[in-house]
């Protein structure tokens, strides 16, 4: 009896030693009309996004009039598949996080800020986004992910990049990004950005695997 009951609370102790993924407790709306997402785990996002659903335009397939082959009714389904007509889940924007758009142009983490700094577009028709990074952590960061989603004027997301906002340089302490310090990223230019659909500048950034060094 006394080892089941052991066994019973080494369970216990395990399951209890398990972190538990933060879930949404209650959605608050602040007085600039941004909606705010609090978490189980004391932390809090803004919901700046909501789903769509749009059918893609179908595509017309005409039959021929006898399949003979195997082979030929094969490359026929294949084709009906591929064109058939489908439901696409679009994200957009949602109003509010329209009007505060500047609230997403900046993200934090561990520390450290990231903020857009600047844009530019080429002969090529490449987008460039230029990031300022600064650091309140006693980490010495050798390099940060960012995800970078950006959205049409009208709020839909056009596209989702991911790239390195600070990258150091290998043995080379000075190019670590260190408490107290501000830096500037490089360039990132980013294709398949209509220049027309992209005069608000909409986008949301958000942080993701960080490495440092002590």
């Amino acid at each position: 009896m006394y080892k089941a009951l052991r066994i019973y609370a080494s369970i216990a102790l395990l399951i209890s030693s398990i972190p538990a993924f933060a879930a949404e407790v209650t959605r608050v709306t602040l007085e600039n009309g941004a909606t705010v997402k609090l978490n189980d785990d004391f932390t809090w996002e803004y919901v700046i996004l909501e789903s769509q659903a749009k059918p893609d335009a179908a595509v017309p397939v005409t039959l021929p009039a006898t399949v003979a082959a195997a082979s030929t009714v094969e490359n026929t389904a294949a084709t009906i598949t591929e064109n058939a007509p489908n439901s696409a889940t679009k994200e957009t924007l949602t109003s509010s996080a329209i009007a505060q758009s500047a609230l997403l142009k900046s993200t934090a983490k561990s520390g450290v800020k990231i903020s857009f700094a600047n844009s530019q577009w080429d002969d090529d028709g490449r987008l460039g986004l230029t990031f300022e990074l600064s650091s309140n952590s006693p980490e010495h960061y050798v390099m940060i992910e960012l995800e970078i989603s950006l959205f049409a004027d009208s709020g839909l997301l056009i596209k989702k990049e991911d790239v390195k906002a600070w990258q150091a340089i290998f043995r080379m302490p000075d190019s670590y990004l260190r408490k107290g310090q501000t830096r500037e990223s490089r360039v990132f230019w980013i294709e398949g950005i209509d220049k027309k659909q992209w005069t608000k500048q909409l986008m949301s950034l958000k942080m993701g695997e960080m490495d440092s060094r002590m």
